[in-house]
């Protein structure tokens, strides 16, 4: 049988999607926010992403979730006004380039107990079915593991540069998807029209939609701890962050480009996959780190009150007392010696290439270092010894 390379676009229209999202929840509200977004959104899964009919059905039914819960959060915003009251106190922002040890950093952390983090479950879903927060959360979880299944089947070699698991923790850039302003969606697909709206957006929009999202899952917690927070979306935003996290605590990793830009481009390769035939535009994706990279630079420049913590690469590749004492102190939280034996347990169970080498190499892109030196020029010269 000849392999089907066409394009499929999305069955339902934006309008569509949102009628069939009050149809799924019950729920007769109108989503204003999501309109004009949403309208983005799909014209660019149906000109740019090139879908595949596997891929197309699967946004699909991704947007009707990101949207079904959009109505369920509003719903229980309305019923609680309480939410909206809930304060979150110094969250932790664990940020830098993409696979430059980011979520070694997170996950560590999140294995301490001092922390709240967002298992993959709650970044796949929210919100509550019901909106009773008594209500066992087990749909939920069995929702988002038969989406990780879905996906590990669709591209078995993506769980070795990233491994999506259910109760494990998971970056809020899949939370932010349900704001749908982010660049988290060129993760997973080329959306070239959609990230050209989405640069004449304003930032703080997002931010504010992750503390809100924050403060509905604490509230459905009824836990009081500061968060652990993960995602390399943040670099070059960071104003943005302390614009509505004052007291934020950033904490920032640094790894080589030479290294990070080809182990990005074979990542998303494996994570456009389970989408479209189509891959990643890679030139277009390296401008645009290089140019966020680039605002991080000015950031420091022009902002000398923002605090933020660096972390070398061989600090991550290194001994994790260490590394847990150095945030810790940052973040002025005692290190007790039960929160260090979780972190030195979380690391013994989880060693470096636990389910195989993720391999790649920069002539797989036509990469060389002149390409990435050049790009990075000013971050390399400001991450001398980090490396």
């Amino acid at each position: 049988m000849a392999e089907d390379n066409r394009s499929y676009p999305l069955r339902l229209t934006a309008d569509e999607l949102l009628a069939r999202a009050r149809e799924l929840t019950g729920i007769d509200l109108v989503d204003e926010a999501a309109a004009e977004p949403l309208e983005v959104l799909v014209s660019a899964y149906n000109n740019d992403a090139c879908l595949h009919k596997e891929g197309m059905g699967a946004i699909e039914k991704k947007l009707l979730r990101l949207l079904c819960n959009r109505l369920r959060m509003q719903r229980d915003f309305a019923a609680h006004p309480e939410i909206a009251e809930v304060e979150i106190k110094s969250p932790t922002f664990v940020y830098g380039q993409l696979r430059s040890g980011t979520t070694k950093v997170q996950k560590l952390l999140a294995a301490s107990g001092d922390f709240l983090y967002l298992p993959f479950w709650w970044t796949f879903h929210p919100s509550l079915l019901t909106g009773e927060r008594t209500e066992s959360p087990q749909q939920r979880i069995d929702e988002a593991s038969e989406y990780i299944r879905w996906f590990d089947a669709m591209s078995p070699a993506a769980k070795l540069g990233h491994r999506f698991q259910a109760l494990e923790p998971e970056e809020e850039s899949l939370i932010l998807e349900h704001s749908l302003i982010s660049g988290v969606y060129i993760a997973f697909n080329t959306m070239t029209s959609y990230m050209q709206w989405y640069a004449t957006q304003n930032p703080v929009i997002t931010v504010k939609y992750l503390r809100d999202q924050l403060k509905y899952l604490q509230w459905q917690a009824g836990i009081d701890k500061p968060w652990v927070l993960k995602s390399p979306l943040w670099v070059g935003l960071e104003p943005f962050i302390l614009e509505v996290f004052p007291d934020a605590n950033l904490v920032m990793t640094h790894r080589d480009p030479n290294q990070t830009i080809p182990s990005l481009f074979r990542l998303l390769d494996t994570f456009h996959a389970p989408f479209s035939h189509k891959k990643p535009e890679y030139e277009t994706l390296r401008v645009g780190l290089a140019m966020g990279m680039e605002q991080h630079l000015a950031n420091r420049k022009t902002r000398p009150d923002m605090r933020i913590l660096d972390i070398a690469y061989p600090e991550i590749t290194g001994s994790s007392d260490a590394l847990a004492a150095k945030v810790y102190d940052f973040c002025d939280m005692p290190l007790s010696d039960e929160a260090a034996e979780h972190i030195k347990k979380w690391e013994a169970d989880n060693p470096i290439h636990k389910l195989g080498a993720f391999q790649y190499s920069q002539v797989d892109y036509q990469l060389t270092p002149e390409i990435i030196n050049g790009d990075f020029a000013g971050y390399i010269e400001f991450a001398k010894g980090l490396f």
